[in-house]
């Protein structure tokens, strides 16, 4: 973020001078690998949230945003503000664990859903769908209103999950700023939706709300990527966006735990920066269906 836009963001707000001074001296200051280290053992030590496999790049931008607003000047300030009080450390779990999430963001790949992989697992008695990093859960409610629409919700369950509880309260909710609603509605479109948005959600105290019915399969759970088990029989996995912010050994790690929570001919789709380089030979179960949607089937004769 720019001076100007922090600027215009902070202008006339209380502290204003403070803030820019602040903002003058977080711009000045480079992060050391020490004090993230530090400050992410403490958040493992004391709260059981591993952070120390994402990628540092990211992960010390968004340092960078939640030292602005801390109002301090090195990140090992935060440390002993983390440690003795609980909602500052909520605060920087969700500052570093930023959820980015959209109603059937990049329509391909949904339409791709409806058309070619919903009509596979349509054979199946019972469907069982694990969404990895929910977010808000506008992508859980998007695989609600799909399967709505094909016909399979009554015969499916949807389990979400993210790290951050807060999160997953959004998500529960299921209600979102009412400015989104043009894009999501034409996202939907583009994605081959059979009726209108409109139909599943309702504007209320200035928000969207969705629909209570697409709520029914829906089941919200905190689950670490990092330290807990497999989500087991599942025939599809979603997980995007997610790996993008990790490292290469725990891409690997986590990639074989959406692997084994796999049934034989399940399907896995991954976001589309997430290109992982040769994914298929490091981990040989899983059979590349298409580069483009980063989508993958787990081989019948493989665990």
């Amino acid at each position: 973020m720019g001076y100007q836009k922090i600027f215009h963001v902070f202008r006339g707000q209380p502290g204003f001078f403070e803030k820019m001074t602040n903002l003058i001296k977080w711009k000045n200051h480079h992060i050391e690998d020490v004090e993230v280290n530090l400050l992410l053992n403490a958040l493992k030590e004391r709260y059981g949230y591993d952070f120390t496999g994402y990628a540092r790049a990211s992960l010390k931008r968004r340092l960078s945003a939640l030292m602005l607003d801390f109002s301090v000047e090195r990140l090992s300030q935060l440390i002993p503000i983390v440690l003795y009080d609980v909602s500052a450390a909520q605060k920087v779990i969700c500052g570093i664990s930023v959820p980015t999430s959209d109603f059937f963001r990049d329509p391909k790949i949904w339409a791709y859903l409806r058309s070619t992989i919903l009509p596979q697992l349509a054979s199946f008695p019972r469907i069982n769908i694990w969404q990895a990093g929910c977010g808000h859960g506008e992508e859980a409610y998007s695989l609600a209103i799909m399967l709505h629409e094909t016909g399979l919700l009554k015969r499916s369950r949807i389990f979400s999950s993210d790290i951050n509880p807060l999160f997953l309260e959004q998500a529960r909710a299921g209600r979102w700023p009412l400015r989104n609603q043009n894009y999501w509605s034409d996202n939907y479109k583009l994605a081959g939706g059979s009726a209108d948005f409109s139909d599943y959600v309702v504007v209320k105290n200035n928000e969207l709300a969705i629909a209570d019915e697409l709520k029914l399969q829906l089941e919200f759970i905190q689950h670490n990527l990092v330290v807990d088990d497999v989500f087991k029989e599942m025939q599809l996995v979603v997980c995007r966006n997610v790996l993008i912010y990790f490292g290469n050994t725990l891409q690997e790690h986590v990639v074989l735990l959406l692997a084994r929570s796999l049934e034989r001919g399940g399907y896995l789709l991954l976001g589309n920066g997430e290109n992982i380089v040769q994914l298929s030979q490091i981990h040989p179960q899983l059979e590349q269906l298409d580069s483009s949607l980063q989508l993958y089937r787990k081989r019948i004769g493989v665990y």
